[in-house]
């Protein structure tokens, strides 16, 4: 539309195919209320308003949402956005919600770790859902660790606790560990 610019930046902060989306439009507002260090970080002096999406662009030129900027962790040198693999999750038959959370890691940073709704009467293992991962996306993406759950927590109004989720995460990882001598 004539007004309206869009670019993603990367994480080197070029303009990439992947990144977070900057936008600049006449709607755009001039900045946050009384809040000069929120307008300072989130908005560039010649009126780029920097919205902490990260998006993808296909060859089309559509966008696509990948995930938030701020949820994006690190596995073994590789980006993850949580909702990149919840996306891929959720293409599996049998799957009613999902959310992953990073756990930390010594060797790799942090690991996907996958919770999961079941729809009734699903049979889904927790080796399928890693399995449909694995086929379905890069390699480094697949939870490491999945947990079923009859719902996932809620921290407000359809917002998914993900501080809550993190917790169970580190507990499932140290009974993992225990049982297994404390290897990995």
């Amino acid at each position: 539309m004539p007004g309206v610019d869009l670019k993603l930046i990367d994480g080197q902060g070029k303009e990439a195919d992947e990144g977070v989306l900057w936008h600049r439009t006449p709607a755009t507002t001039a900045g946050y209320l009384n809040l000069p260090q929120k307008t300072a970080e989130s908005f560039t002096p010649d009126g780029w308003y920097i919205s902490g999406d990260v998006f993808r662009r296909d060859r089309e030129g559509a966008f696509h949402f990948v995930g938030r900027d701020d949820d994006m962790f690190v596995c073994g040198g590789e980006n993850i956005h949580p909702g990149e693999v919840e996306g891929v999750l959720m293409s599996l038959q049998g799957i009613e919600q999902c959310c992953v959370v990073p756990l930390a890691d010594e060797i790799k940073g942090q690991l996907p770790v996958a919770f999961v709704v079941r729809q009734a009467g699903s049979i889904l293992t927790k080796e399928d859902i890693k399995q449909h991962a694995l086929r379905n996306a890069p390699a480094y993406l697949h939870p490491r660790q999945v947990a079923f759950v009859e719902e996932l927590p809620l921290a407000g109004p359809g917002k998914v606790d993900t501080k809550e989720l993190k917790v169970r995460a580190r507990d499932l990882w140290r009974e993992r560990t225990a049982n297994q001598g404390g290897k990995h």
